[in-house]
């Protein structure tokens, strides 16, 4: 009896784990093939000649930002919506980098964990987003404008 109790547990554990990690890998397929679909659209249109990242930035418009270099070495992101429209393009040289509009939107506020800090376009405006949990576990959202370092918009104590 201890040994069917020993292996209906075992089996189970295994199932648990094997059920996890399938899950995790068909529910991040979508972003992965949207990434690598917009990744070859940017190379496609000779837009930038190596790419250093891609994320899917979710706003009212959803596009994925590539970000790399172009012939000229300049560094640009490049911002593929996902349903339809036109590309768009910034080059970020002499912009805000993510670390420093984590400076600035992280600044006097008591911060617990940092979750991420993406690139992207809000009313034609190039803007980070900065998501991060405070000391009592609430989400907050800060969007600082790629420009010039300004807040442009704060959603806090989720």
């Amino acid at each position: 009896m201890k040994q069917w109790i020993i292996f209906i547990a075992g089996f189970l554990s295994f199932l648990a784990i094997v059920l996890t990690i399938l899950i995790l890998i068909l529910g991040n397929k979508p972003f992965s093939d949207v990434e690598k679909t917009a990744i070859a659209q940017v190379k496609d249109e000779n837009l930038l000649t190596e790419v250093s990242r891609s994320y899917v930035y979710s706003s009212d418009q959803k596009s994925v930002t590539v970000i790399g270099t172009d012939s000229e070495g300049k560094l640009k992101a490049v911002f593929v919506p996902i349903s339809g429209q036109e590309l768009s393009e910034t080059d970020l040289d002499g912009k805000i980098t993510a670390q420093e509009a984590r400076g600035i939107a992280l600044q006097d506020m008591e911060v617990k964990e940092v979750l991420h800090t993406k690139l992207g376009r809000e009313e034609n405006k190039t803007i980070w987003e900065v998501v991060f949990l405070t000391e009592n576990d609430k989400l907050n959202y800060v969007y600082i404008s790629a420009e010039d370092g300004s807040i442009w918009k704060r959603i806090l104590n989720l």
